[in-house]
């Protein structure tokens, strides 16, 4: 027992002197790093949560909706056989869920796909589209601000399909990191102010 007594106060020992080593010396820094590491830690827990939680599912069941609305759209050009009522549907589809539809004959897909690893938009998207179309898609989040381009193959050409980018991405997500990000840095501004002149 007094070994293994001896044995942790050597570790705590080092671990002390280490901390002491990389932290600052100055007492404003110090100071600085335990006021400000709880709100930077606060913040990185709610972002993480607000993420994985909220807008990641929220996402998930938009772009659901969206592949629900385009097989929708690819199934009634495959059955329907009149021009007419072909174009009918396309202006309810316009009218109702801002889709801009065309039909593109004797084009194939492009070879190079534009698409972002690291976009929560583009992995949504590619997860919910392969199960349902394969490898007869394409889509460009890059091109355009505010409008998401998709290619369906369809026959020996490919439906093009202009939607919102609203329509698979929740706006308050910029609301929340503002919300989140503006409150921090002022809060951090306002103890620098306070430790400077006091320290």
């Amino acid at each position: 027992n007094i070994y293994k007594q001896l044995e942790a106060q050597v570790m705590f020992y080092g671990l002390n002197n280490f901390i002491k080593k990389v932290l600052p010396k100055r007492l404003f820094y110090r100071s600085l790093i335990i006021v400000a590491t709880p709100i930077i830690l606060l913040q990185i827990i709610i972002t993480v949560v607000f993420f994985d939680s909220l807008w990641i599912k929220a996402n998930k069941g938009m772009t659901k909706s969206l592949v629900g609305e385009v097989e929708t759209l690819v199934d009634v050009y495959r059955s329907q056989q009149d021009i007419k009522h072909i174009e009918t549907i396309i202006a309810i589809y316009h009218k109702n869920f801002n889709f801009t539809v065309t039909l593109k004959e004797d084009e194939l897909l492009p070879q190079k796909k534009i698409e972002r690893w690291y976009s929560p938009m583009d992995r949504s998207l590619r997860r919910e589209f392969k199960p349902v179309f394969g490898n007869s898609y394409w889509f460009d989040t890059t091109t355009f601000k505010e409008l998401v381009e998709l290619r369906i193959k369809y026959k020996n050409g490919f439906l093009q399909i202009f939607f919102p980018k609203s329509k698979i991405a929740p706006s308050s997500v910029r609301i929340f990191a503002l919300w989140i990000t503006l409150p921090g840095f002022l809060l951090i501004t306002i103890a620098i102010v306070f430790l400077k002149n006091q320290t």
